[in-house]
């Protein structure tokens, strides 16, 4: 199966994957700043509780000693500076460089009175750190991300292979075959129970109507709409074909019905009706349709004509089978609600000479048939 309905769903996804992912990061990383800048401001407030003491005695001690105590901070990584006032005004900073100057973004974290003579501690936290702290776990974030992306794809498209595409593309190749073969009677299997197996049965029931009609129409199209035999244009056909399988032994019977014009003006085409449609079943039910060679074929070759291909060992077996047919029709009657209605044909048989088209052998036996009618008709005449 191609992969157009495949594609179409991962270019979407992949569109709704990304438009979801940008917004799931953006958020993802202004809740990771607010954490990474509270847990600065929590870790130094631990520290200056647990350096308070520290400091107030660096305070009595002198501005070495608080510049030293100032400068433990920089145990933390996301601390540019602190400064220190105390209560009665004095100033510190570490690192000595003024924190107005340096050249990062940042924001302050104020401790107010925590010291002992009531000081205040002021931190810049690197603004910087948040950031790097921040792009660093959604980086990680976003390889998983397109690894589960991956993975899921690689599991949908698995998926839905075995599911939708496998099932479909086996019904479009049985289909192309169908379309292919008609006359082919397999049904297309059905691989699942689901909308899809639903599709296949659906299908089935369609190929089932279509194969009954197709029946149908070569039915029609091969046999005469009145009689059920063959029609004309299949009955050469045929004989064509068996004509060239045997180059000898094929006999063309030729029956031209006798006064049949006047049972049409006697008795209406009604009667005219009944009396083909018992001569067509006469004709079918006494030829051979078994046997070794290929079974003989009767066909309405038009109006009143019938003609008989017959595959017999010899001329005389031959002659023998139309003379039975023309008794057959003979003692057959017509209801036509006075009289019954006797039936009478002229048969002209003629034997296929090596290398003679069906056509010819047509005209023979037509010849021999009309020879029946001058003759006084109801009789068999051989063509010489």
């Amino acid at each position: 199966m191609k992969l157009g309905i495949f594609l179409k769903f991962v270019v979407l996804f992949a569109i709704m994957a990304i438009v979801l992912g940008a917004v799931g990061v953006f958020s993802y990383k202004n809740y990771r700043q607010q954490h990474y800048e509270g847990v600065a401001s929590a870790q130094l407030a631990t520290a200056v509780v647990g350096a308070a003491g520290m400091l107030d005695k660096a305070a009595q001690a002198g501005e070495k000693e608080i510049r030293d105590s100032l400068s433990l901070f920089a145990m933390f990584p996301f601390l540019l500076c602190v400064e220190m006032t105390t209560a009665s005004g004095e100033f510190y900073r570490w690192p000595p460089l003024p924190c107005n100057i340096i050249k990062e973004e940042k924001y302050p974290l104020n401790y107010a009175n925590v010291l002992a003579d009531g000081g205040d501690l002021r931190f810049y936290v690197s603004r910087q750190w948040v950031i790097e702290e921040t792009d660093r776990e959604v980086r990680v974030g976003i390889i998983a991300m397109a690894v589960f992306l991956l993975l899921f794809l690689v599991g949908s498209g698995l998926v839905f292979h075995r599911v939708v595409g496998h099932p479909v593309g086996f019904l479009i190749k049985s289909l192309r075959g169908i379309s292919q073969d008609l006359t082919q009677q397999e049904l297309i299997k059905k691989l699942t129970r689901d909308e899809i197996g639903e599709l296949t049965d659906a299908l089935n029931g369609l190929l089932g109507r279509i194969r009954e009609y197709q029946s149908e129409l070569v039915r029609l199209a091969n046999t005469d709409g009145l009689t059920g035999i063959l029609n004309r244009r299949t009955f050469f056909a045929k004989g064509e074909a068996l004509l060239s399988k045997y180059e000898n032994n094929v006999y063309f019977v030729q029956i031209d019905l006798d006064h049949f014009k006047s049972v049409n003006d006697n008795y209406g085409h009604g009667i005219g009706d009944q009396v083909l449609e018992l001569v067509g079943r006469l004709l079918q039910g006494s030829i051979r349709t078994v046997g070794e060679r290929e079974p003989d074929l009767v066909g309405r070759l038009g109006g009143e004509e019938f003609g008989i291909l017959l595959s017999t060992e010899n001329l005389e077996q031959a002659r023998s089978v139309s003379e039975r047919l023309r008794a057959t029709l003979e003692k057959s009657e017509v209801d036509t609600g006075a009289k019954p209605l006797t039936i009478t044909g002229s048969f002209g048989l003629a034997e296929a000479m090596p290398g003679e088209s069906l056509d010819d052998l047509y005209h023979r036996a037509d010849a021999a048939c009309y020879e029946a009618k001058r003759n006084g008709r109801n009789q068999v005449v051989v063509a010489s």
